[in-house]
């Protein structure tokens, strides 16, 4: 996220989203009673600055259950080599990207990916894909539905080829059909494939 300065409507929608994320996963009844406070605090601010609608029952529960958004990049050279970085998770690689934050565009989030897990400066210039990743054979399978987005990014910078970071143990380009082992549960060589054929040919995005 961004340190522009927040409008209340703004900030309210945030504080829900951190109420929402903490009752989903704490299990301390203090942890658990402080987000249920922050979700009432932006219930106040919302009913106090008419900021809209809101419903406290909701956000104290988790809210409407929709798929969370992953975003990854396809990435490529001069030679149509990909991209990748290689997992501190599960020493696998993988294409660079993760999970979109609330109120982040998706376009800036892969960007953010990119950066924050390659070093490196891209820009996304358009959307490949939107998978659905219960209709892929990802393993393992989560406890959510998640939809993955795939853009093509042109970097505008040079990659470091020794540039790590607390997710990623190694970053290096790779020949589409001579893919290292991937961590296939976020990203599948049949997308990277995908991908390549995209960038080859840009075309409508792939859509499931």
């Amino acid at each position: 996220m961004n340190d522009e300065p927040l409008d209340l409507r703004t900030l309210a929608i945030e504080l829900t989203a951190i109420a929402e994320s903490g009752l989903a996963y704490s299990q301390d009844q203090f942890d658990i009673w402080r987000f249920q406070r922050i979700a009432a605090l932006a219930h106040r601010l919302i009913v106090r600055e008419d900021l809209g609608s809101f419903s406290p029952a909701a956000a104290l529960t988790a809210g409407y259950a929709t798929p969370k958004v992953d975003v990854r990049a396809g990435i490529f050279d001069e030679h149509g080599r990909i991209l990748l970085v290689h997992e501190v998770a599960d020493g696998r690689w993988s294409l660079p990207g993760g999970w979109c934050d609330v109120l982040e565009a998706p376009r800036a989030a892969i960007e953010r990916e990119v950066k924050e897990e390659a070093g490196l400066t891209v820009n996304a210039t358009h959307l490949a894909a939107v998978i659905d990743r219960e209709r892929w054979p990802h393993v393992p399978k989560y406890d959510r539905h998640i939809y993955k987005l795939f853009f093509i990014c042109e970097p505008e910078t040079t990659l470091d080829p020794a540039f790590t970071s607390s997710e990623t143990l190694a970053v290096g380009w790779f020949e589409v059909e001579e893919l290292p082992e991937l961590s296939i549960g976020r990203v599948l060589p049949e997308q990277i494939h995908l991908l390549y054929a995209h960038w080859r040919k840009p075309g409508p995005a792939y859509v499931d």
